[in-house]
């Protein structure tokens, strides 16, 4: 079995990516020590500063991890910087389905 190790050069080129994406969001994000082994992106939200890391786990997948909860695999690069701009995603719609289910019950009675 062979053992990949990331290098700092690998971690800076990963956390570029949400960087852009932030920026193209409206947010501010900075990559501190990108010419050391363990870069961190800084991204600011709601007036705090939040550090982002790359990590790979035991099966070779890299995440981005931030805070207590955060993460995303390295592939879901815009939804990281979504939820780090503080954005909520929209995963259903905002029409409230009530009334029009109303609606519709009132004409078939």
């Amino acid at each position: 079995m062979s053992v990949h190790v990331m290098t700092g050069g690998t971690r800076q080129s990963s956390l570029a990516r949400p960087r852009e994406e932030i920026h193209g969001l409206g947010g501010s994000a900075l990559l501190a020590l990108s010419s050391t082994a363990h870069p961190v992106l800084y991204v600011r939200t709601e007036g705090r500063l939040v550090p982002v890391v790359v990590v790979e786990d035991a099966f070779g997948h890299r995440w981005f991890i931030w805070g207590r909860t955060g993460s995303a695999h390295i592939s879901q690069t815009a939804r990281a910087a979504t939820a780090l701009c503080g954005h909520r995603q929209n995963t259903r719609s905002r029409v409230n389905p009530v009334p029009a289910r109303r609606s519709s019950l009132r004409g078939a009675a």
